[in-house]
């Protein structure tokens, strides 16, 4: 495409794209995938995109895939709370396929923060943009949860429904769209300002290495202790941390992005001042940070104190044990007391029937039992087979010639794809993930799935019927608008079928 227009600063991908339809007049959505992405299958992403690699080609040289993802996408405030190997997977998926994966890997699909589902926007930031650029563009902080407001004007962000026509999506709907530019001036949250200032500054980070879960962890705990949040060495007193954060953040507030749930044992608060396993939202960092830190606190000065632990946990500094018990008779006895337990009865059943004996080993010989033990450990049982896959193969073979056979006559069934005759099998989604184990049907799927030209010609044909039927004599111009096609989507057999009618018609 050329006079692809250049992102402006802060402004989504998406918004790009769908300036890019404007400029060019162009009002069909799959023609604008077209014209962007030569595929008509990409999705409208708000957020997360994809396929950002064919962008590459319409913009200037300077522009690489991840200068486009870290200033004109969401990924910032999602990659550095996201292991290192997360991190790198996803910035590949964003510049070719994902088909949801990217949404699912950095944990957004399935957290307590939902993602924001309507166009938002600052009716004082539209003016200042168009002013200064000529035209309107979606800035990408309005597209955040818990940032519900323009820290710059410190006002309320207003909503954008788009009409149902514009509901598609394949449809980029650009911020022009927005019709009702009345100023209601609504004020700010104070809580919604201070996540809008640390969404920003997040937003500007470059790209950087994601810290690892052991990192975190050590963060969080260290800054605990730190403040005196701890009951002993190891332990964190989670009771004093909740009062804190409820003195900071209204819980009304915490309510209204389903982050209340602060006193249970698994509550999203207690789990991040333990081990980290698994990744937190930014407004869930945001939230025990702005409670903990100093007000001047900043991403970078965390960052480089977090780069600066240790990336695994290690032992090496811990001393290595040894046996504590001086009388070798007794360690003698005890120890061939265990092997003998062992070797009848198993390392769990032992426990069971002596655990006075396991829990004076453990603590005055532990070395010796962990690797004694190491060497009864029972192999796991081989698991059968949960599903017989040949027969599984011939059962839906069948069923899909059955399917085959009954639709045959049928000309007003949609597009008989690979995906329609998917659909038509129980539990499709399983046969479509496990085709690479189901041969007969992946054979089926690949020889009789109706291909588009097959697809225009059965719509040709079922409205030549309907013609036949009232003894109408129909032109070519009248066949194409009531199968629903036109002379540009035509294929070329779908042509060659529609001049023969013609000369058959023509004598």
């Amino acid at each position: 495409m050329l006079n692809f227009p250049t992102p402006y600063p802060n402004e989504l991908i998406y918004s790009t794209i769908a300036r890019a339809g404007i400029h060019h007049a162009i009002t069909s959505p799959k023609q604008l995938l077209e014209e962007v992405f030569a595929n008509r299958k990409v999705i409208a992403t708000i957020d997360l995109p994809s396929h950002l690699t064919c962008l590459l080609t319409h913009l200037s040289p300077n522009y690489t895939l991840e200068k486009i993802v870290y200033e004109h996408t969401l990924f910032p405030i999602h990659a550095l709370f996201s292991p290192e190997n997360t991190r790198l997977k996803c910035l590949h998926w964003m510049g070719s396929q994902s088909k949801g994966s990217i949404h699912l890997a950095l944990g957004v699909a399935a957290s307590k923060v939902k993602q924001i589902t309507t166009h938002r926007y600052c009716l004082y930031c539209l003016e200042e943009q168009y002013r200064q650029y000529g035209e309107f563009f979606w800035s990408r902080v309005w597209y955040i949860q818990g940032a519900n407001c323009c820290s710059k004007h410190k006002v309320k962000l207003s909503e954008f429904l788009p009409p149902a026509h514009l509901n598609g999506r394949h449809q980029f709907i650009p911020a022009s769209f927005i019709l009702d530019r009345k100023k209601p001036y609504t004020p700010a949250h104070e809580l919604d300002l201070i996540v809008s200032r640390r969404v920003d500054e997040l937003l500007k980070l470059p790209p950087t290495t994601s810290p690892t879960f052991h990192q975190w962890s050590q963060f969080y705990q260290r800054t605990a202790k730190r403040l005196g949040f701890n009951r002993g060495f190891k332990h964190i007193d989670h009771s004093k941390i909740h009062v804190e954060v409820i003195k900071t953040w209204d819980l009304k507030w915490l309510q209204q992005h389903d982050l209340d749930e602060l006193e249970s044992e698994t509550c999203w608060l207690r789990a991040v001042f333990r081990k980290h396993r698994k990744s937190f939202s930014y407004l869930e960092h945001v939230i025990v940070l702005e409670t903990f830190l100093p007000k001047d606190w900043t991403w970078v000065a965390i960052l480089g104190e977090i780069h600066q632990l240790p990336a695994k946990y290690s032992n090496t500094d811990t001393p290595s044990e040894r046996t504590k018990c001086k009388d070798i008779l007794m360690l003698k006895e005890k120890r061939n007391e265990w092997m003998s337990l062992i070797k009848n009865f198993g390392i769990k059943p032992s426990r069971a029937k002596n655990a006075a004996l396991y829990a004076w080993l453990y603590r005055n010989d532990k070395t010796w039992l962990l690797t004694k033990n190491r060497s009864f450990h029972a192999l796991p049982a081989s698991i059968p087979k949960k599903v017989d896959w040949p027969l599984r193969d011939w059962q839906m073979v069948r069923r899909l010639f059955k399917i085959f056979y009954q639709s045959l006559d049928d000309l007003s069934l949609p597009r008989q794809s690979r995906n329609w005759y998917l659909k038509q099998l129980p539990q499709h989604s399983t046969v479509e993930k496990n085709l690479y184990q189901l041969p007969l049907t992946h054979k089926f799927l690949s020889t009789f799935s109706e291909d588009i030209s097959s697809y225009q010609i059965r719509r040709i044909t079922r409205t030549i019927i309907q013609f036949q039927k009232i003894n109408q004599h129909q032109a070519s111009w009248q066949l194409l608008r009531y199968s629903g096609l036109s002379e540009e989507r035509l294929t070329d057999e779908a042509l060659k079928f529609l001049n023969q009618i013609k000369r058959i018609n023509h004598g």
